[in-house]
Parts: C-alpha cells; sequence; structure tokens
C-alpha cells in the first residue's frame, strides 16, 4: 500500500504536488479513509497482480471506480476504494 487516510493537510499537500492525480482538497475519498492506493504490480494496468486484485477486490468490499479505468481520462490501476457497509 502506497497511500490510505489522507488527512486534511494531507490532501493540500497532494493537491499541489500532483493536481492531475490527486481530489481536489476536501473531496477525496482517501479523506473519509474510503481509499487506498495499492503497489506490489497492482500498480499496472495487466500484471497478474492487477488481474488477481479485479477478481477478487470486489469480495472484500471494494471497487476500482469506472473515472480511474483505462481511456476515462485520469487512469489509476493502483486505486481502490471501499463500497461495502
Amino acid at each position: 500500500m502506497t497511500d490510505s487516510y489522507r488527512t486534511y493537510a494531507s490532501q493540500v499537500r497532494s493537491y499541489g504536488d500532483k493536481p492531475a492525480l490527486t481530489a481536489v482538497p476536501g473531496t477525496s475519498n482517501h479523506g473519509w479513509g474510503l481509499a487506498v492506493d495499492l503497489c506490489g504490480g497492482i500498480q499496472t494496468f495487466g500484471t497478474p497482480q492487477h488481474a488477481w486484485m479485479v477478481a477478487n477486490a470486489g469480495r472484500f468490499g471494494f471497487l476500482h471506480p469506472t473515472w480511474a479505468d483505462p481511456g476515462n481520462g485520469r487512469e489509476e490501476p493502483w486505486h481502490r476504494e471501499y463500497a461495502s457497509g
């Protein structure tokens, strides 16, 4: 895991550093503790690790939002959001 919960101050810092990859501060699911950014091969579309995550994340309540899919303008293979209650 490379990132999880982000305080508001951390969201501001991240947005200042990488505005094209970071949500506007105060709107990030990271700030609600509902998003994670993963590594270990998951961060690259087409790897066996990413394929495993696609196949299994839903079993644990996580999804890959469509805005982060290839071709939707802001590809983030590493990003997952908790969507189960």
